[in-house]
């Protein structure tokens, strides 16, 4: 199943979301805040893999998100995208392996366009756009 669109829109929203401090994650982003979106979209992902038959996610990718800004995943304070890339990653290898149906393309252009809408909530949030 062709991900191209859906890679696109995720490589614009983690190189948005890399350039964010803890402090960023309680930006308001829309009618939510930086870290509740990122997490949201995050679980949408993991679900979308789960109903196209990816395997379980690591146990510390399983318990990982972004909204508490605890625990920085990275020396300098950012490093907040690595979820939302592995995330993606779990689903694009899902989606290579799974036959191409409608409901699936109709769910990948819905979870594509969500993630491009937060893609530019992110970037007026951390004032990038």
């Amino acid at each position: 199943m062709d991900t191209a669109d859906l890679d696109r829109a995720a490589r614009e929203y983690a190189a948005l979301l890399s350039e964010a401090a803890a402090a960023d994650l309680a930006a308001p982003a829309g009618k939510r805040t930086v870290g509740g979106l990122t997490d949201d979209l995050i679980g949408r992902v993991a679900h979308l893999a789960t109903a196209l038959g990816a395997g379980p996610p690591s146990p510390d990718d399983a318990a990982e998100g972004v909204s508490d800004g605890m625990g920085s995943p990275d020396l300098y304070g950012g490093g907040f995208e690595r979820p939302f890339r592995r995330a993606i990653r779990r689903l694009g290898t899902a989606a290579e392996s799974a036959p191409s149906d409608p409901r699936t393309a109709t769910d990948l252009a819905a979870l594509t366009r969500d993630i491009d809408a937060g893609a530019r909530a992110l970037g007026r949030a951390l004032g990038l756009t």
